[in-house]
């Protein structure tokens, strides 16, 4: 690895696992599984150089449909969205089961734009959890952004060309022969005008015969584009004097008035419609989750205030059905007392979202790591107990707030 990655490799500090050797399968599942606690440090932690590292590890010593998953996630975070598609199919292959392959897979289509190919992945994950909703709302959504795509498929119509007139062609053909008339004979005297031109001609002044006015019906000289309407056309048009409006509302065009509703002006089919409700999820998420205060039957377990790592969250409405969205990385410090001895450390949450249904994995990062007894009663009531379910309880208070926010 670090002729891979040159000094100061993303795995320094990990050389234990990186260049460990087992040589039982008993070694080997011990190291994968380290390999797999470690990658979910990183991923709390948002370092996803590490994460991809470790992974690659893990695949080079026992391949599965989990850890190829797991680099496609942490590969996608880094941009590297081709091979996060590599690592997603791969994934599909070792496993075609399991459901969070063809969720990779779909997500690294989406971030390349191929939303055809995202929706393939999405209608695959389904038909192995037809039940997963999650699933469904991500298929919906990708579905109303294909059928958006195709509406652009095939461009605007061609444009025929304009044939000419018979009368245009009879115009062209004689100002062809009046020309070649002229170019082949010497100038005519002008010829007396008639009694109408010698009327017409009092109304101007010598500088007025160049084209750009004429007489109206009346007999006064006007501009040569002015139109004098007719009785007929006037009726037709009808009134057309400006009139007092009592709000703008009232002038609206139909697609405005839909936005009073919710719907963008450009949206007026309602087909899809997304609004970033980020700030107020930032502030409102950070809140449910700080000072968290609980006893614990072996000591007690104090949080101070919330870090997000990442965090968005919108509300998506595709075809009259609105979806919450949201999506959090994030860290949670805390003191605890274990057994009479005080502890430090964090609670990692790298993925609180709505795919998770409700379960969110938590792994603890220590300022200084305990003895074993504390460090495995640490585990057992912080990182998989009762602090993981008052976070996940609190999770879902804060989900139904921001479905009644934004309903």
């Amino acid at each position: 690895y670090s002729n891979m990655f040159g000094a100061g490799y993303p795995g320094g500090g990990h050389d234990d696992v990186l260049k460990a050797t087992p040589t039982t399968p008993s070694q080997t599942s011990s190291l994968i599984e380290e390999i797999k606690s470690r990658g979910r440090s990183a991923f709390g932690q948002g370092n996803y150089p590490l994460a991809e590292v470790l992974y690659t590890k893990g695949v080079e010593l026992q391949p599965s449909a989990i850890l190829y998953s797991n680099r496609a996630l942490a590969r996608m975070n880094l941009g590297k969205l081709d091979e996060s598609i590599e690592d997603s199919t791969q994934a599909i292959k070792e496993d075609p089961t399991y459901v969070k392959g063809h969720w990779r897979l779909a997500q690294a289509h989406i971030a390349k734009k191929n939303n055809k190919e995202a929706l393939l992945a999405f209608e695959d994950a389904i038909r192995i959890e037809p039940t997963n909703k999650a699933i469904k709302k991500e298929l919906e959504k990708c579905k109303a952004k294909v059928e958006q795509d195709d509406m652009f498929d095939d461009g605007p119509p061609p444009i025929s060309p304009v044939k000419a007139s018979k009368s245009q062609t009879i115009s062209k053909t004689t100002s062809s022969k009046s020309t070649s008339s002229i170019k082949n004979s010497s100038p005519a005297p002008p010829s007396a005008p008639t009694p109408s031109e010698e009327t017409d001609a009092s109304e101007f002044n010598k500088s007025d015969h160049v084209r750009g006015y004429k007489l109206n019906k009346d007999g006064k000289k006007t501009s040569f584009f002015n139109n004098d309407l007719t009785p007929e056309a006037k009726a037709l048009i009808g009134d057309i004097a400006p009139k007092k409006i009592n709000s703008a509302m009232e002038a609206a065009p139909p697609a405005m008035k839909k936005a009073e509703e919710g719907v963008s002006v450009w949206n007026s089919a309602g087909t899809w419609e997304e609004k970033d409700v980020s700030k107020w999820a930032v502030d409102s998420f950070t809140a449910c989750l700080s000072g968290i205060s609980l006893d614990l039957s072996c000591g007690r377990v104090e949080c101070g205030d919330l870090k997000l790592n990442e965090s968005s969250a919108s509300v998506v409405k595709v075809r009259g059905k609105r979806r919450n969205l949201f999506d959090f990385n994030c860290t949670v410090p805390f003191e605890a007392e274990i057994d009479g001895e005080s502890v430090k450390g964090k609670a990692n949450f790298a993925d609180i979202a709505p795919d998770c249904d409700g379960e969110y994995e938590c792994q603890i990062e220590w300022d200084e790591t305990p003895g074993n007894a504390v460090r495995m009663k640490a585990n057992k009531h912080i990182r998989d107990g009762k602090f993981k379910e008052e976070v996940e309880s609190r999770v879902g208070a804060w989900v139904e707030s921001f479905k009644a926010k934004y309903s």
